[in-house]
C-alpha cells in the first residue's frame, strides 16, 4: 500500500469507529433515561394535561392488565403504540401488569370471575378494588379513514376507565327504548363508551315496563324518538322533571306526519319546541359542497358553551329539523341557544311544505332556578356510530366532543370538571397544479439523475488517480 492510500484507509476508519462509538453511547443515554419523544402534531402517544391531572388526584390503587405477553409485541404495532402509551401512566403511579392467560389461564378468572366482561386475550383491563373496566385494543387505537384522518381514542378511555375504578359512585344515565329510538348496543356504542370514560354508567331504560324512573337515574336521554310518548309514559316523565330530572332530547327530522304531541307538551314546560322540518344551508361555507342539508352549524357565545371560546367549533349536524324557543317567557327559567345555522338557512315544513327562513337553533338548553336542565338537539345523526365510522368520521368527531362537554360539565353541575376528548388527526395534502406537476417531473425524472451521475463522475476522476 502506498502512504496516500493508508491515510485515506485510516481516516475512513477512524470515522467509522468513532461514529459507532457515539451511536453507542447515545443509546445508552437514552435507555437509561427511558426517553421518548412524541413528534406527531396532535400528540398521539403522550398524555395530555388534563389526564395527568385527573390521574394524580386519585388515591387509590389502580392497576392496569394487558392480557398478553408484552415481550412479544413488535415496535411500531397498534399494540406498542398503546403500550408506549400506559407507560406514561406508569410514570403517574398507576401499576401496570402483562400476563399471558395462556400461560396463566387463573387470570381471566380472578379479574372477571363472574364472566360477564367477556375478556380474551389481547384487552386491556383496569382495576382498583372491586371495580374492573375492560378495554379493547381496537377501541383504543380508534378509527381511521383515507380520506379524513384518524380518530384516536387511547387517552379518553384509558383515563375514563381509571377514573370510573377509583370512583366511590358513578352516575347513570338511562337510554329510553319503546319509540323506534336509535339502540344504545348498535346505533350509539361509540357515544355510550365516551359517556363511560367520563364516569357515566349508561343503561337502556323502557317508560312503559318501569314503574318509575328509577331513583339513581342521573340523566335521562331519548335519542331519535319517531314515535310519541304514551299518557302514561308522559306522567313518568313530568314527574321526573318536577324532582330536578336532567333530560337529553335529541329529534332527527322525519319524514312523516305523524305528531309528537306528549313531547311537545312536556317540553313547553321548559319553553322550548321543535318544528316538523328540515334544515337546509343556503351559505356555501356552511354546508358540504352539493349538499346543502349537510349543515355545519356554528356555536353560540353563551356561558355554557364557554369551553368553546375562542374556536371556530365546528357541528356537522347533516339533516337536522329544527328548535324554538317559545315566547312564554318565565322568570324561573333560562333558555339559551346553543348551535345556529346562518341567516341564509332556510326550512321547508314536512307537511304543507312551508318555507320558512333562517337563522334557526339546531340545539337550545333550558334550566330551571336551582332544578331541571333540558338540551334539545334537532339532530340525533352526529352522535351515531354509523356517523363515525363514516368518510366523516373525523367532522362529526367534533360534534360529539361538544356533546361529551355539555353533557359532563353543564348537565352535571361540574364547571371545572375536566373532559378527555379523542384526539383527530386530519391527514394533509399537498395540492399540485399540471403545470407544477410537468415541472416536478423534468426536476425528479431528468435533472436530479443528471445531476447524482454528474456528481459520480466527478469523485471517480478524482479517485481514479489515488
Amino acid at each position: 500500500m502506498n502512504k496516500r492510500s493508508l491515510k485515506y484507509g485510516t481516516n475512513s476508519i477512524v470515522l467509522i469507529v468513532a461514529v459507532i462509538a457515539i451511536a453507542i453511547v447515545v443509546n445508552l443515554l437514552v435507555g437509561m433515561g427511558n426517553f421518548r419523544l412524541d413528534l406527531t402534531s396532535a400528540k398521539l402517544y403522550s398524555i395530555s394535561e388534563q389526564s395527568k391531572d385527573i390521574v394524580k388526584k386519585i388515591k387509590k390503587e389502580v392497576t392496569i392488565y394487558g392480557l398478553f405477553d408484552n415481550a412479544t409485541i413488535p415496535g411500531g404495532s397498534e399494540y406498542r403504540e398503546i403500550t408506549n402509551l400506559i407507560n406514561e401512566y406508569k410514570d403517574l403511579g398507576v401499576k401496570v401488569k402483562y400476563v399471558d392467560p395462556d400461560k396463566d389461564p387463573g387470570t381471566l378468572t380472578s379479574l372477571d370471575p363472574q364472566k360477564t366482561l367477556g375478556l380474551t386475550k389481547g384487552d386491556f383491563v383496569v382495576k382498583s378494588g372491586n371495580k374492573v373496566r375492560r378495554l379493547g385494543a381496537q377501541d383504543l387505537y380508534g378509527q381511521s379513514n383515507q380520506q379524513t384522518g384518524r380518530t384516536y381514542s387511547a387517552e379518553p378511555l384509558i383515563t375514563g376507565a381509571i377514573k370510573f375504578v377509583a370512583s366511590d359512585v358513578t352516575p347513570v344515565a338511562y337510554f329510553v327504548e319503546g319509540h323506534n329510538e336509535l339502540s344504545l348496543k348498535n346505533d350509539l356504542n361509540q357515544v355510550s363508551k365516551i359517556l363511560q370514560s367520563n364516569n357515566l354508567e349508561v343503561k337502556s331504560l323502557s317508560l312503559l315496563t318501569e314503574k318509575n324512573i328509577p331513583e339513581d337515574c342521573h340523566l335521562l336521554v331519548f335519542a331519535s324518538p319517531q314515535k310519541d310518548l304514551t299518557d302514561e309514559e308522559k306522567i313518568k316523565l313530568d314527574a321526573y322533571v318536577k324532582k330536578n330530572g336532567k333530560i337529553i332530547f335529541l329529534f332527527d327530522s322525519l319524514e312523516s306526519n305523524d305528531k309528537l304531541t306528549n313531547f311537545e307538551d312536556s317540553l313547553s314546560y321548559f319553553n322550548i319546541g321543535f318544528n316538523y322540518d328540515k334544515v337546509k344551508e343556503n351559505d356555501s361555507n356552511r354546508h358540504l359542497p352539493n349538499d346543502d342539508y349537510a349543515l355545519i352549524a356554528s356555536l353560540t357565545e353563551n356561558d355554557i358553551n364557554k369551553a368553546f371560546a375562542g374556536a371556530n367549533y365546528p357541528v356537522f349536524m347533516p339533516d337536522s329539523r329544527s328548535i324554538n324557543i317559545l315566547k312564554n317567557q318565565k322568570d324561573w327559567l333560562t333558555n339559551t341557544q346553543l348551535i345556529t345555522t346562518t341567516n341564509k338557512a332556510e326550512s321547508t315544513d314536512i307537511v304543507g311544505g312551508k318555507v320558512n327562513k333562517g337563522p334557526f337553533n339546531l340545539a337550545v338548553a333550558a334550566e330551571v332556578s336551582g332544578g331541571s336542565k333540558v338540551l334539545v338537539f334537532g339532530n340525533s345523526k352526529f352522535l351515531s356510530d354509523k356517523a363515525l365510522a363514516s368518510q366523516y368520521g373525523t367532522y362529526f368527531q367534533y360534534g360529539t366532543n361538544y356533546f361529551l362537554t355539555t353533557v359532563v360539565n353543564w348537565m352535571q353541575d361540574k364547571t371545572d370538571e375536566q373532559t378527555i376528548s379523542s384526539k383527530v388527526v386530519i391527514p394533509k395534502a399537498l395540492t399540485v397544479t399540471e403545470s407544477q406537476t410537468k415541472v416536478l417531473s423534468i426536476v425528479l425524472i431528468g435533472v436530479l439523475p443528471l445531476l447524482i451521475l454528474g456528481c459520480g463522475l466527478f469523485v471517480w476522476s478524482r479517485r481514479r488517480h489515488l
